[in-house]
């Protein structure tokens, strides 16, 4: 038998004991330190607010040098194990206490205080910011759980510690958010994310929620391919509509996604339009509920759309929606008006759960907008939509968060406080990285291009992973990097390894590090080929082996198109081919689909005679952009196999070829220590 000791301190928070049936001795201990801590607390809480604790358990610090004090308060709402969100730059807050260097995220470690320690293990995670850097730019987001009851206006402390030194170990917790990135689901690749009280499946190529499972597996989604509202109709959230591009629907292939972070608390992902990614939101799962931001839109209007389900069956004559304001109808009734005051729903289904279970959707940006409902026409699924009314979509501006969980009330004032737990705002000081202002230095130094690479070995940059069989973008305006092809989702074995790449519109052209199987294309692609990827399909492109390129030193390891669309590549040794003569890796040969030529002599007059040029694009001004294997150094310019350097050119050819040299972009300034190939758009 288990006994629980439970007590509140004159501050809000619950504190609870368990005292158990243990043999002998060891019972008799037991019980008697469960009497002592009683009496502790007891003395606590009659001592009011403002006591000291007179028991207080040793700080998580280890040696750490540097903190940060961090408050929060309900902000008149009660919370429940309450995930906390805390934007912090680490390096002014180092500076502040006199310290400099790179900091060690292995040092942190969180204490709850209140006079003295009453939690030493807070759970907590780190997410680095996507133009994080140690040595001068370290900000991120701390996610710690608010752990227990806190009362609605109570404020709790804690304190973070952190360090430079080495030597730290990062503190292990148990995942409340388990995330699984490339499951297949209903036949595409999906993320699965499992939480105490939910399993969701996230179809990556559509950017939607495809299934919502509750604790006795109930589909309150239930996608499928069955055509209209009895499958294909439904998912979670359906934003865009079909019209204007069908963006962020499960069953789809127009998204990309792109796991950013996954921890104890929290995990995270993105999914933006293609080709241009001019649409994008980020989910983060917590363990209880699901928060969507829009981060980008397009020029059409939306919604977000609840199609789906409740308890794994629309019921209309049984299943309930009620609004914020108490207003309920059968799923069989319509909502052809504003939500009024704050802006959520709960869907029920009376028959699930001890009791009935609810579906509760907020919308956090109150409007006066239509928030419309009806079933399909074959009460197949619940068309809900914020800023839907009839097929008008009504959404239009920024910013836009959407939070969707489970709960097993069904009465609006018990979902009533289960919402506002989930969505409304806390009272934080200690954040020293908030929205606009973003700490020391710009968050990013825009650039007016873009680079696409492929990995030169598997990497990993702020938490997703990037595999040498895929191409990584990133974005000059952003700073930030996306996955864009995903090699072995596509059927590319994983010991494929992308060494050459061009980027036509949404086509992409390759070439491999060694001969392998390409899904769709008959026998073994040698390394001297180049592969064409267009709307999901493999080809042959170009056939290295009919046209010369026979031995090994002949592979190709860079391709690019010139001006006027024509093949250019480079090989990884020297090379022969008809009609020129003996030339190195360093050159560039033209063909036209007939011949060749040299294009780019770098073997004679470029400067790089002793280099092996390994990635190539040309730009839309002449200019050639050039990345070699090692080391180089060109008319007083030098760098290495990081970096990405323009040739602006005099004239080209054999013999020919006169540049001026200037840098243009190095990886790792952005994370990455290395790359086989590069396209500039």
């Amino acid at each position: 038998m288990i006994s629980q000791i439970t007590c509140f301190n004159g501050r809000g928070m619950m504190y609870q004991y368990r005292v158990g049936n243990y043999p002998g001795r060891l019972r008799k201990l037991r019980t008697l330190v469960a009497i002592a801590v009683l009496a502790v607390l007891i003395v606590g809480v009659l001592a009011g607010p403002g006591a000291r604790q007179a028991i207080a358990l040793g700080s998580c610090n280890s040696g750490q040098r540097y903190q940060q004090t961090i408050t929060v308060n309900g902000g008149g709402f009660a919370r429940d194990d309450k995930p906390v969100e805390v934007k912090l730059n680490l390096t002014p807050l180092l500076a502040a206490q006199g310290g400099a260097g790179a900091i060690n995220l292995d040092s942190l470690c969180l204490d709850e205080i209140d006079g003295g320690v009453v939690d030493n293990a807070v759970i907590f995670q780190f997410d680095k910011a996507a133009d994080y850097q140690a040595t001068n730019k370290a900000r991120g987001t701390l996610t710690f759980l608010m752990a227990g009851h806190t009362a609605a206006n109570a404020t709790r402390t804690y304190r973070l510690y952190f360090d430079t030194a080495s030597g730290f170990t990062a503190p292990a917790f148990i995942d409340r958010v388990m995330l699984t990135d490339g499951v297949s689901h209903k036949g595409y690749q999906s993320i699965q994310i499992s939480t105490g009280d939910a399993e969701y499946f996230y179809h990556k190529p559509g950017g939607g929620f495809a299934t919502l499972l509750d604790k006795n597996n109930n589909d309150w989604i239930g996608w499928n391919t069955t055509a209209g509202g009895a499958g294909d109709f439904r998912g979670i959230p359906n934003m865009v509509h079909p019209n204007d591009g069908g963006y962020f629907h499960p069953g789809r292939n127009n998204a990309t996604t792109t796991v950013l972070s996954d921890g104890a608390l929290k995990a995270t992902f993105k999914s933006a339009s293609k080709p241009n990614g001019d649409w994008e939101v980020r989910w983060d799962v917590f363990p209880d509920y699901a928060r969507m931001t829009v981060v980008r839109q397009g020029t059409a209007n939306y919604w977000w759309l609840y199609e789906g389900t409740p308890g794994g069956a629309l019921e209309p004559a049984v299943d309930r929606l009620t609004r914020s304001d108490g207003s309920t109808i059968k799923a069989s009734g319509t909502w052809t008006n504003d939500i009024a005051g704050d802006e959520w729903i709960f869907v029920s289904d009376p028959n699930v759960g001890a009791n009935g279970r609810s579906l509760f959707l907020i919308h956090h940006q109150a409007d006066s907008k239509v928030d419309g409902y009806t079933a399909d026409a074959t009460n197949s699924m619940t068309i809900f939509g914020f800023g839907r009314s009839g097929n008008s979509r009504l959404l239009n501006t920024l910013p836009q968060q959407f939070t969707l969980g489970f709960t097993e009330e069904t009465a609006v004032g018990n979902v009533e406080s289960v919402v506002n737990a989930a969505y409304k705002p806390l009272v934080i000081t200690g954040e020293n990285d908030v929205d606009g202002d973003p700490g020391p230095g710009p968050v990013c130094n825009p650039l007016p291009f873009n680079v696409y690479v492929s990995p030169k070995k598997n990497v990993q940059i702020d938490g997703v992973a990037y595999a040498d069989e895929d191409i990584m973008r990133f974005d000059g305006t952003t700073c930030e990097w996306a996955l864009v092809f995903d090699g072995t989702a596509y059927g590319l074995p994983a010991s494929a390894n992308v060494d050459a790449l061009a980027v036509d519109g949404a086509d992409l052209y390759l070439s491999f590090l060694a001969p392998l199987n390409v899904p769709g294309i008959p026998g073994k692609v040698d390394d001297s080929d180049v592969v064409k990827f267009s709307d999901g399909v493999f080809s042959l492109y170009f056939d290295g082996s009919m046209f010369g390129l026979t031995v090994n030193a002949e592979d190709v390891d860079a391709i690019a198109f010139d001006a006027t669309g024509n093949l250019l590549v480079s090989t990884t040794g020297a090379y022969l081919v008809d009609g020129l003569p003996k030339g190195q890796d360093e050159d560039l040969l033209r063909f036209d689909g007939a011949a060749w030529e040299v294009y780019f002599d770098g073997s004679h007059h470029a400067g790089l005679g002793a280099e092996d040029v390994s990635g190539v694009d040309v730009l839309a001004g002449g200019e050639i952009a050039l990345t070699v294997l090692d080391s180089f150094s060109v008319a007083g310019l030098k760098g290495n196999g990081a970096d990405i350097f323009l040739c602006t050119p005099s004239s080209l050819g054999y013999l020919t070829t006169e540049c001026a040299y200037s840098s243009l972009w190095r990886s790792t300034d952005y994370d990455l220590a290395s790359f086989n190939a590069i396209d500039i758009e």
